[in-house]
């Protein structure tokens, strides 16, 4: 049985599930604890605080791109890797624009922007059980504000980074024009990392407002809860 090590929260623990379901593995969920993780207590499971991991019987993984790619290789079908080396550069590519790309912005929107806060709040209540609200809220958004500032996308003023993400979005809907998935004919990689991202980023009013100008992505949307749910 694969154990995984999570935050609910985290966009990376939803690819994680999805690639897990739709290999149609039994996995059981151990929800992070965040305070605990600075004190070493979630060592042997992620040695550098990263979440999500997995223990797989004796192997220990984390990140959730090298988790993919376990499970690829110790459980092939149905595969999530295309295999074409063209498809595979490019379900690797479209991934990484997920992970290192959308996910700075859904940060910036979803947890920067107070409006926006007030709707995951809740969510982040339940692994900080001792902290109020009130007191959760300024916390997340310090946190939150120094990493994407850091990045980049945090010192953008708002209205750019709503035309950045429209300019995203659009860029999805080209990429699902005549065609079911991502990559390929089946669910990959790049579609289980991106949707994970727009799911998070969806929690943004402003990121809402711009997924409904698209015309294939509420669609691709369904195809991929159907084929590979989150939960």
């Amino acid at each position: 049985m694969i154990t995984l090590y999570q935050f609910s929260t985290s966009p990376f623990a939803e690819k994680v599930r999805r690639a897990l379901n739709y290999k149609g593995l039994p996995f059981d969920i151990h929800e992070v604890a965040r305070a605990r993780v600075a004190e070493g207590d979630y060592e042997d499971v992620s040695p550098t605080g990263k979440f999500p991991s997995i223990r797989d019987g004796d192997t220990v993984v984390w990140d959730s791109t090298d988790i993919l790619y376990h499970l690829e290789k110790t459980h092939a079908a149905p595969p999530i890797v295309p295999a074409g080396a063209r498809d595979a550069a490019l379900a690797h590519a479209i991934e990484e624009w997920a992970d290192e790309s959308l996910y700075f912005y859904e940060m910036t929107m979803r947890l920067t922007w107070e409006h926006n806060l007030d709707a995951a709040l809740d969510e982040f209540a339940r692994s900080l059980p001792g902290v109020p609200k009130e007191r959760l809220k300024p916390l997340i958004v310090e946190a939150t504000t120094r990493l994407t500032e850091a990045q980049g996308v945090g010192r953008k003023p708002a209205d750019q980074v709503v035309r950045d993400v429209e300019r995203h979005f659009q860029a999805l809907d080209g990429l699902l024009d005549g065609r079911g998935w991502l990559v390929g004919d089946a669910p990959s990689i790049a579609d289980l990392a991106v949707i994970a991202q727009v799911n998070a980023l969806r929690y943004a009013r402003e990121a809402e407002a711009a997924l409904r100008e698209t015309r294939h992505v509420a669609g691709w949307i369904a195809r991929v809860d159907d084929a590979a749910p989150p939960s």
